[in-house]
């Protein structure tokens, strides 16, 4: 799928989910969470009709202004399901011009694919396997937001087997163990930089949209910090 394309699908994907979860929670003090939704499909809009025109697309969504809704829970919910309507016809409209991987696309998940697999042999959870399972398969089908959030709830949940308050506290113990060698910089930085954009960059900012080659990259992390984890689950030796 076409990096454009992929993102621009994720978003409105992404503004979906955000208006169904507000029309179950609807308060007076949802106000600026409705500006926000309503900036966030209006943005998704444009690069969509750039890709309407690109595409010869004949699907039209119509324009949403927050002057729409005022303070009645009545009016909130129709504004809501308006944005959800117009992001159905977007996500049914990109995936139906949606490519599949390329080949070379495929080709860097085979490693990760192998890796997993043996990694499946020594976790001692299997909901890490079937956590990354799910990540490579959105990877596959080009939803490459939902793969770097699930690969980055993995390496959160994994770090967070480690012993330490900071990041570099967790390294620190590593290095102690004697599970990464204190020359490892290498590893150091992945591991710090790993967790960080899994923290930080996907999951606080909504309005960042991960590339395939991120995605990747957030698939590849956290394989490596799993393969750290089960050494210390499992009291093993150096890497």
């Amino acid at each position: 799928m076409e990096p454009e394309v992929a993102g621009v699908l994720s978003q409105f994907k992404s503004i979906k989910k955000h208006a169904s979860l507000l029309r179950q929670h609807i308060f007076y003090d949802t106000k600026e969470e409705l500006e926000s939704l309503v900036e966030e499909f209006t943005d998704a809009k444009i690069h969509f009709e750039s890709i309407r025109h690109k595409q010869k697309i004949d699907i039209y969504l119509r324009s949403i202004k927050s002057t729409e809704w005022k303070y009645r829970t009545d009016e909130q919910k129709a504004l809501l399901r308006t944005i959800d309507i117009e992001c159905d016809k977007a996500i049914g409209a990109l995936e139906s011009i949606a490519t599949p991987l390329s080949k070379d696309e495929l080709k860097k998940l085979t490693p990760i694919r192998e890796e997993l697999e043996e990694l499946s042999e020594v976790l001692p959870d299997i909901n890490y396997e079937r956590n990354l399972e799910e990540a490579i398969k959105e990877y596959e089908k080009g939803d490459y937001l939902a793969s770097a959030l699930i690969s980055g709830r993995v390496i959160i949940y994994a770090l967070g087997q480690i012993p330490g308050e900071s990041d570099e506290e967790k390294v620190k113990f590593l290095r102690e163990k004697g599970i990464i060698e204190k020359g490892r910089k290498d590893v150091h930085e992945s591991i710090i930089k790993a967790s960080r954009r899994a923290r930080n960059f996907f999951s606080h900012d909504i309005k960042v949209f991960p590339t395939p080659s991120e995605a990747l990259s957030l698939l590849g992390d956290a394989i490596g910090i799993l393969g750290i984890v089960s050494k210390v689950l499992k009291g093993e030796g150096k890497s």
